[in-house]
């Protein structure tokens, strides 16, 4: 009886340390569940009520967790509003993700735009650049541009 729970107690106390580093993990940016899937709503439609991003919310929290992950529009909403009593690191980490992303095609079609905007004018104060520069700027804004992302024109 004593090695079994010698053996208990060691698994509970490793358990308590991989736990605890997955909530310090989590709690990286010192952010609760509530103010990342907030703050991923604002990123996926800005602007617009909260009601309004839950069902896009779920929808791209459906495509990152797997089939066996229901994720329900009122589940959406129970970790907006603070009642869900527990979110699983799976779906934290979806939403980290989400928000990851969505940030970084925000920050990339700003600089698209901008260097559209510092293409033409750099064509209308005149010839600053050589030819292969205004192409390297052109080729810069249209890649941009291929990449699914439109600029600002």
């Amino acid at each position: 009886m004593g090695t079994n729970s010698k053996i208990l107690e060691t698994v509970s106390k490793a358990a308590s340390d991989v736990m605890s580093s997955v909530v310090a993990t989590i709690r990286l940016d010192d952010r609760s569940p509530r103010e990342v899937i907030r703050a991923v709503g604002r990123l996926l439609a800005p602007g617009m009520p909260a009601k309004a991003y839950f069902e896009k919310i779920r929808a791209e929290l459906r495509r990152r967790l797997p089939d066996d992950c229901d994720v329900t529009e009122r589940r959406v909403r129970a970790i907006h509003d603070g009642d869900a009593r527990r979110v699983d690191w799976i779906e934290m980490k979806a939403l980290l993700e989400i928000e990851a992303l969505e940030e970084a095609k925000r920050a990339r079609k700003e600089l698209a735009a901008t260097a559209i905007r510092l293409a033409a004018l750099l064509k209308a104060e005149g010839p600053l650049l050589d030819g292969d520069e205004i192409r390297a700027l052109g080729e810069l804004s249209g890649a941009m541009d291929r990449a699914g992302i439109e600029a600002d024109r």
